[in-house]
């Protein structure tokens, strides 16, 4: 297993915290309809933390806390859009935008050779990336 494989993994493992930490903040300011979304594509997200992470245990590398300053980023957002308006249905563009934002991510990863020679991690991030895209469907464009 390259380093740069297991780098890219844990990559993808702080980009879907980064995710979560915004939908963490949506799910509480959310009205019913759009909740009912967030928490969804929370769970979905939080599956998929949970696999990335037990890949990495696997991988035997250290696990670090997958929080970044995008993270935080998204949680100011949040919280600043809800001062001006209430979390309703009009956020879900911004959703669809952060999820193809992340599913560009795990686009750019799958393209890397060292993914590419790691099974294990090419199949995990192709199940998950799959699942993402199916998600970016059913949320609205505009």
């Amino acid at each position: 297993m390259s380093a740069r494989a297991i780098d890219t993994l844990l990559d993808i493992h702080t980009a879907t915290h980064d995710v979560l930490k915004g939908y963490r903040e949506m799910v509480a300011r959310a009205k019913p309809d759009v909740e009912s979304v967030i928490r969804r594509l929370s769970e979905i997200h939080e599956r998929h933390a949970v696999e990335q992470h037990a890949e990495l245990l696997r991988l035997r590398e250290a696990h670090k806390d997958g929080s970044t300053l995008q993270g935080t980023v998204n949680k100011v957002v949040v919280i600043l859009r809800d001062w001006l308006s209430n979390i309703d249905r009009d956020v879900l563009p911004a959703v669809r935008d952060g999820e193809e934002s992340l599913l560009g991510q795990y686009d750019k990863a799958l393209e890397e050779d060292a993914v590419a020679n790691a099974p294990t991690v090419a199949a995990l991030l192709k199940t998950q990336r799959g699942e993402i895209s199916n998600e970016i469907a059913r949320l609205p464009k505009e």
